[in-house]
């Protein structure tokens, strides 16, 4: 993430180590569960992340008047912008394993990272169905698009300029979340198979930081080569199925930032990951006879990657419209869906009821201690580099002990803990190394080779999963550090951060892989504290009240809107309930084929209590006749209440497809066909260049007689027509796989 905080020390902590029992054995058969639950807050709670919504470094000069005047009530923002409404709703995902009487969570939340207070308050509220912190892996997506204000008194740095000031109620609000979804999974235990898959996905992501990545001594020294590695291409997922074959959920992994969208968007969204999750989950749901599947989506090291949402291309033109940051996180997150499949696929190869099981879970202190042969800060430090990226000090350790060239900026106390959770899991001959932190592409890998020479044949592969159980900021090599650039400059306690974070996890590993305890200790504080107290809504009396409906016809590709007014953000569009749907007639009655959950629609709220709702067609979505049904909370006068919304019904028809004029080159007449442009707002990546149907073509000679012949597109969509000397070719008509035509 980019943000700008102050810098400072923090009092050491005691070191502190927890082990979990011993791995399951092979005669003890698997259970698995797996449920969402959605951790949305109220619209006007800030955002995680992006100095420029911050009034400390964005410069906002309405900040003072959202403190003294409070048009909303609620202070859910008091130093940065409130948001504005819902893209994709914000989840929390949960898949539970059980063997041997042990029970493990795997869990994935659409947040910007994850306070160790919230993974401990967690764990206070789901040790009852028997899932003990040690075996509760919590790891945050990354999405700069979601709950800021969850940062308590030991996260000082994030709470003033990465999310705004701690609020108990968000705080409360996202734990009641998170723990739903895993109790949830945990209710739904039944016999299962797990199987491990892995692919590589190259068109995802790029290198951000391709300058201090040159740097590293263990990549190739010309350019092209040095390109070739900056990604980490590899994709891997855990499988869960039940015993019939049907998928009960997936655990993916892979490096990329959730940063589609910029400063501007105030819009709650998963981002990419939203995209990849919701793609995943469809596709995985037509083969689960009606129940729910989840992607537990988790991040690797993704510190210097960044998405890359571009078109695809075909014979040098773009295939799709990629009109918007939208677009742009729809095409990353389609790719990852691709990628996450595939692995899926894979890993139904070898399914197993009895995989290897187990987890172990250590607290790293950073008080000091050396780490190759170096000593690793025993203070917070942040570089100037994040204002002037290659600004280092003078001379070596300016910053303090193990600090090396960083300039250091201003002070402060409680920029993050010193203490942080370190784990190492075995599931399924998949071991996986979970830190709080942004680890760099470079760094993660060292991390996982030293991590897989330690494991020998005890492990298929490593998987790094960042921004987990807690979160410290950067963590790059010691030559990306030394640029004194974005990332070195946010590896917080200095050179050697990395190097100390793979000699905790081969001491976890150790213990995992023997079997036996890692070394006793204390863990940090927790200073999370929630309430459900919140002030009383103002009345709106005018909510449910229509102010613009949508067009009485919308094209394919088009959007549909209306227009409403709405009731106070306290309590409209509560977390765990469906404030939009768009309803699909279907002889008398009407089918719900969307809702706010999608990545499809939005829904924004504007000055007046007003709502501006949303909804993107496709290629294909099927013509009739639609309405968009909204159901709401207000207090109207007489206590908070139910209101509804039904827009007037409107009709979708098909898209109209354009073509160019035939080219006749060495006796074959060649041509495209497009889609319109959805135009610069469209919510998603739509397709450019048609490559399915048919199209109907005259070939005529010099006197007009001829005939019509049909043609399809090859897979790049051109359509190609022998033609003989003399003769002339006139496309007629291009029609789709989905009935859109040209005039």
């Amino acid at each position: 993430m980019r943000i700008w905080v102050p810098l400072g020390t923090v009092a050491a902590c005691l070191a502190a180590v927890v082990a979990t029992a011993a791995p399951a054995t092979a005669s003890d058969g698997l259970r698995a569960g797996a449920a969402s639950a959605d951790i949305t807050p109220p619209i006007g709670t800030p955002m995680f992340a992006y100095t420029a919504r911050s009034a400390v470094a964005g410069g906002h000069v309405d900040r003072p008047m959202q403190i003294v005047a409070d048009p909303d009530q609620h202070l859910y923002a008091k130093s940065f912008v409130p948001s504005r409404g819902i893209h994709t709703r914000l989840r929390s995902r949960a898949i539970v394993l059980e063997r041997a009487g042990l029970k493990y969570a795997m869990v994935q939340t659409d947040l910007g990272g994850i306070p160790y207070a919230v993974t401990n308050e967690v764990a206070k509220r789901v040790a009852s169905a028997g899932i003990a912190e040690q075996r509760l892996l919590i790891s945050a997506t990354h999405t700069h698009s979601a709950t800021g204000p969850i940062w308590p008194a030991d996260n000082g740095g994030y709470a003033a300029l990465g999310g705004d000031m701690f609020d108990p109620r968000i705080f409360e609000l996202t734990v009641q979340g998170i723990a739903e979804s895993i109790l949830k999974a945990n209710g739904d235990l039944r016999s299962a198979k797990l199987g491990v898959g892995t692919v590589q996905v190259r068109d995802a992501s790029r290198n951000r930081a391709f300058e201090p990545f040159k740097r590293n001594k263990d990549i190739p020294k010309d350019e092209a080569g040095a390109r070739g590695v900056s990604i980490d291409p590899d994709l891997s997922v855990v499988r869960v199925d039940d015993a019939k074959d049907r998928p009960i959920a997936v655990w993916s992994n892979f490096a990329i930032h959730a940063t589609s969208f910029g400063d501007g968007n105030l819009l709650f969204s998963g981002d990419n990951p939203g995209y990849t999750e919701e793609i995943v989950e469809r596709e995985l749901a037509k083969r689960a006879d009606g129940r729910e599947v989840v992607n537990v989506w988790t991040n690797a090291s993704e510190g210097d990657i960044s998405p890359n949402g571009g078109p695809d291309s075909l014979g040098g033109e773009p295939a799709q419209h990629v009109t918007s940051s939208f677009g742009s996180a729809h095409m990353a997150g389609r790719r990852v869906a691709d990628g996450v499949l595939g692995a899926w696929r894979a890993a139904g190869a070898e399914m197993s009821s009895t995989p290897p099981l187990g987890a172990r879970t250590t607290y790293l202190n950073f008080d000091g201690t050396a780490a190759d042969g170096e000593p690793v800060g025993p203070h917070q430090v942040l570089g100037a580099g994040i204002v002037s990226e290659g600004m280092c000090a003078p001379f070596d350790n300016a910053a303090g002990p193990g600090q090396g060239k960083k300039f250091p900026g201003v002070g402060g106390v409680g920029l993050v803990p010193n203490i942080h959770p370190v784990s190492m899991w075995n599931v399924g001959g998949l071991g996986i190394a979970a830190f709080g932190s942004e680890i760099t592409k470079q760094m993660g890998e060292r991390i996982r080779r030293g991590l897989e020479k330690q494991a020998g044949s005890a492990f298929d592969r490593v998987a790094l999963a960042g921004l987990s159980n807690s979160y410290f900021s950067y963590t790059a090599t010691p030559e990306e550090y030394d640029a004194c650039h974005y990332e070195g400059s946010f590896t917080l306690f200095g050179r050697r951060q990395g190097a100390r974070l793979l000699d905790v996890a081969k001491q976890v590993n150790g213990a995992l892989l023997s079997g036996g305890e890692a070394p006793a200790g204390i863990a940090p504080p927790a200073l999370g504290v929630g309430t459900t107290q919140d002030v009383p809504p103002r009345t709106t009396e005018d909510a449910g009240a229509v102010v613009a409906q949508p067009a009485q016809t919308v094209k394919r590709f088009g959007r549909a809107q209306l227009r409403f007014k709405g009731g106070d953000p306290g309590v409209d569009a509560p977390r765990g309930a469906t404030f939009v749907r768009l309803q699909r007639q279907d002889g008398k009655a009407w089918e719900t084929v969307m809702t706010d959950a999608s990545f499809r629609d939005t829904a924004e709220r504007f000055g007046g209590d007003e709502y501006l709702e949303t909804v993107q067609f496709s290629e294909c979505d099927p013509r009739g006749t639609y309405r968009l049904v909204v159901t709401g909370r207000a207090d109207k006068g007489d206590g908070v209440k139910p209101y509804t919304v039904t827009s007037r019904a409107f009709e979708l028809e098909e898209a109209t497809i354009a073509h160019t004029e035939p080219v006749v080159t060495d006796g074959v007449a060649r041509f495209r066909a497009t889609y319109p442009s959805p135009g610069p707002d469209a919510l998603m990546a739509l397709p450019r260049v048609v490559r399915s149907g048919v199209a109907h073509v005259r070939l005529a000679n010099d006197r007009g007689k001829g005939r019509v012949v049909k043609v399809k597109p090859s897979s790049d969509g051109t359509f190609a027509v022998p033609v003989r000397p003399g003769r002339t070719a006139e496309v007629l008509r291009v029609t789709d796989a989905c009935g859109n035509a040209s005039s």
